[in-house]
């Protein structure tokens, strides 16, 4: 904005020989204003709501881990899942991430399989490859689909719960979640510090970061983190009494 504000006035002056004095002025007013307060955009970013993460953590992070801030109740699905069930989810809640965990008799014991997103959700209800009884479909299931159904659509193009029409019938079926799962999905551990866990977060560009348990015995996921898990409102929401007694609120 500062190097705008000199072409600007650069342009209306018409004299090069001004340039290094409104260089000056230009710097030291912003220089200024930014000590007693943020830039114009980022107040505007603020005011909105917007959930913007700044490229260092606060300093209260230090102290939390990630497992302090996983908000609940947390939904995840099978890995083989009744339709009716997703279909409930999806509407009931605006999560766009699921953690899909497979449960006896397709594993030995309860484990994270990964990660399936709700627009993925809504292409594979839409096509109503379901099957009567709980098998898994495998791959097979992909061959009713085309590649690009699976994209990300463009801004308001993409399947809505709205869109789906589902029978009673078809509700009490099953559908295979494991073709259309992100089995590798970014995992963090629970004692993680939330510092770290953001600067993580933010350097590649994550939409869903799991938290998983560090001892075992547990269910095999504790949460799920978003940007609104790292904003400091949701934080001192969550830890009133701690971010007053640091002093950092």
């Amino acid at each position: 904005m500062t190097v705008s504000l000199c072409v600007i006035l650069l342009e209306l002056t018409n004299d090069l020989l001004m340039l290094p004095l409104v260089m000056l002025v230009l710097l030291i007013s912003k220089t200024v204003a930014d000590s007693f307060n943020k830039g114009v955009y980022d107040q505007i970013v603020e005011m909105k709501g917007l959930p913007y993460m700044e490229a260092h953590a606060k300093p209260y992070m230090r102290n939390l881990t990630a497992g302090d801030v996983c908000s609940g109740p947390l939904i995840t699905f099978s890995g083989v899942q009744k339709v009716g069930d997703i279909l409930h989810a999806l509407r009931m809640t605006g999560h766009n991430g699921f953690p899909v965990i497979d449960e006896p008799p397709f594993s030995e014991a309860p484990e994270l399989c990964g990660l399936v997103l709700r627009s993925h959700l809504l292409v594979l209800l839409k096509g109503k490859k379901f099957t009567k009884n709980r098998v898994l479909s495998g791959s097979e299931l992909l061959r009713f689909f085309h590649a690009f159904d699976f994209a990300k659509p463009g801004s308001g193009k993409g399947l809505k719960v709205e869109d789906l029409d589902l029978s009673v019938e078809e509700m009490e079926m099953y559908v295979d979640l494991h073709p259309i799962t992100n089995t590798s999905p970014y995992m963090v551990v629970e004692t993680m510090s939330l510092a770290k866990a953001a600067v993580l977060f933010r350097e590649l560009g994550l939409r869903h970061l799991c938290v998983i348990p560090k001892t075992p015995g547990r269910p095999p996921i504790v949460g799920i983190l978003t940007r609104h898990d790292f904003m400091p409102e949701h934080i001192m929401g969550l830890y009133p009494e701690f971010i007053r007694h640091k002093g950092l609120a």
